[in-house]
């Protein structure tokens, strides 16, 4: 039924348990696995008298952080009897990274976590996970 699942993962608890239930559905159908990886950039902003200065991270930290993320969820797989067929980390916005690895390795289910963002923040901001669905060409499942 499923050949291809690509799986969104950022570290957070919800992208854990989305890869915990795509583990179990690759098991089942004999899937491959895929891990989606954009690491989001965080600033840092000081207040310095009446100034305020931004420390933006390098591209060597941002790098690290995307590869930390990534050997986690490559262990959390382990632990579910999983072994990726192919991790990418990507650098553009996390919705269009994971539709163009979808696309890329032909996948019949995107899974992804729902970190639940309130009505004003979703409206305003929208999710990774909902333009994800609106977007795909496969099943998607979001996991809370």
């Amino acid at each position: 039924m499923f050949q291809h699942i690509v799986v969104a993962v950022d570290g957070s608890e919800q992208a854990n348990n989305a890869l915990d239930i795509a583990c179990e559905i690759a098991k089942k159908f004999s899937s491959n696995l895929h891990l989606a990886h954009t690491p989001e950039v965080d600033t840092t902003a000081i207040a310095i008298g009446a100034g305020v200065y931004v420390k933006e991270p390098t591209q060597e930290e941002i790098e690290a952080a995307g590869r930390e993320v990534i050997k986690a969820a490559e262990a959390r797989a382990a632990e579910n009897g999983c072994r990726p067929v192919s991790i990418e980390i990507g650098n553009a916005d996390p919705a269009h990274h994971v539709l163009d690895v979808a696309e890329r390795v032909g996948a019949d289910l995107i899974v992804t976590g729902r970190r639940g963002l309130g009505g004003l923040s979703r409206l305003l901001l929208g999710s990774t996970s909902q333009r994800i669905a609106n977007d795909a060409d496969c099943a998607c499942m979001t996991v809370k």
